[in-house]
């Protein structure tokens, strides 16, 4: 599948506008999830576990990169566990898309 990914990230101010919007778009399927980094460093996190930190997780932006965000989630498979999630928006010529950039276990 291409990305259809268009260079411009969309921005929030408003991290409840925006865990509204990502839990419309993770509704409609409208994600992509970086695999190869996220298995080949972390092959213990599932995408139910990413998509739950999506729609439940609690919500920063990142400190060093505009239009990109955090989750943090305990929705996990047992045991469980602190998984983090970092993410942006990105438009696309329909709508808009989720980026997982990767997903990992907080020690």
């Amino acid at each position: 599948m291409g990305t259809g990914i268009n260079p411009s990230k969309k921005s929030y101010r408003d991290l409840n506008e925006l865990k509204t919007r990502v839990q419309e778009l993770v509704y409609k399927e409208k994600y992509a999830i970086s695999w190869k980094h996220i298995k080949q460093n972390h092959p213990n996190i599932t995408e139910h576990e990413i998509l739950n930190g999506l729609i439940y997780g609690l919500y920063k932006p990142d400190k060093n990169i505009e239009a990109r965000y955090v989750s943090w989630s305990k929705l996990t498979t047992s045991p469980v566990r602190l998984i983090r999630i970092v993410f942006e928006l990105h438009e696309t010529p329909d709508s808009e898309l989720i980026l997982v950039i990767t997903a990992f276990e907080e020690e």
